[in-house]
Formats: C-alpha cells, sequence, structure tokens
C-alpha cells in the first residue's frame, strides 16, 4: 500500500505532479490562473481525503484521471460559458508562431483524441499505459491516435506551409 502521511508526501506530490496537473490542464485550454487553481485544488482534495494507492503508478493515473475530469468540469460549468476571459478583451494580440498553431490545433481536438494524444505524445506513456489510464482498450488509444494525426493534419495543413 502506497499511504500518504505528513508534510513530506505533501511536497512530493508537488514536485512531481504540479507540472504533469498543469501541462495537462493547459492542454485543455485553461487559462494558466485557472490551471494553477485546479493544480491546488487537486492537491487538497488529495490531502483531505487520505487516499491510499497500491503504488506510485495507481497515484499517478488517479492525478492524470483527476486533472482531466477537473478540466472538464471546469469547461462545463454554466459560470465558464457566461464569462469571457479578460485575454479575450485585448485589442492587439501577438500572431502565434507555428509552435502555436499546433498547440492551438490540439486543443480543438475533441477529448477523446485531445487526452490520448497529451498522454501519449505530451506525457510519453505507451499505448497500454494510456489505455488503463482513459480506461479504454489499447486498440481504441491507437484508433484515438491515428484519427487524432488524421484530424491534425488536415487542420495544419495550410497553417504550417
Amino acid at each position: 500500500m502506497y499511504d500518504w502521511n505528513g508534510e513530506e508526501d505533501a511536497e512530493r506530490f508537488v514536485r512531481t505532479y504540479a507540472d504533469v496537473i498543469l501541462r495537462l490542464c493547459l492542454s485543455h485550454g485553461l487559462a494558466r490562473q485557472d490551471a494553477q487553481d485546479l493544480c491546488q485544488e487537486l492537491f487538497l482534495r488529495l490531502l483531505t481525503a487520505r487516499r491510499v494507492f497500491r503504488d506510485a503508478e495507481h497515484e499517478k493515473a488517479w492525478v492524470i484521471r483527476a486533472a482531466g475530469n477537473a478540466c472538464k468540469n471546469l469547461l462545463r460549468s454554466a459560470h465558464r460559458s457566461r464569462c469571457a476571459p479578460l485575454e479575450d478583451a485585448r485589442t492587439a494580440a501577438a500572431p502565434a508562431g507555428p509552435d502555436g498553431a499546433v498547440l492551438d490545433a490540439v486543443r480543438a481536438l475533441p477529448h477523446r483524441y485531445r487526452d490520448a494524444v497529451c498522454l501519449y505524445y505530451l506525457e510519453g506513456y505507451s499505448t497500454e499505459e494510456t489505455a488503463a489510464v482513459l480506461g479504454v482498450s489499447p486498440a481504441a488509444v491507437r484508433k484515438r491516435l491515428d484519427r487524432a494525426r488524421d484530424m491534425l493534419k488536415t487542420e495544419l495543413k495550410g497553417a504550417l506551409t
């Protein structure tokens, strides 16, 4: 059993998972402040619930799954649909470079494809590990990655030439 006890576990959690959670939240299209808030919320949820994990992999899978679900919940919230982000109020924005176009295209993917792309390409999980985190078969992950690559190829055809 992999049990939580004390301040050193909290510090280890922040060191180990803060970047992962932030990257996942940003890949869902959240603003940096929202991503940081969700990260902090996950830290508090984990520390107050006193969860017990089988091992480090089980812990990491829970963190990634919880972060993804929290992002989806925030994006679905009624408050978010009625409010415009502050960034939309700017009159002149800097043009996005090629990397910005790729990231924007990944963010525009449907959730099921975006999650697979982020776990496989950004986090470096294998298809089997991605399947375990997402709760689908490895074949489904490979199909989602294939479809996501096709969508990205179509979307980016004109942007990167």
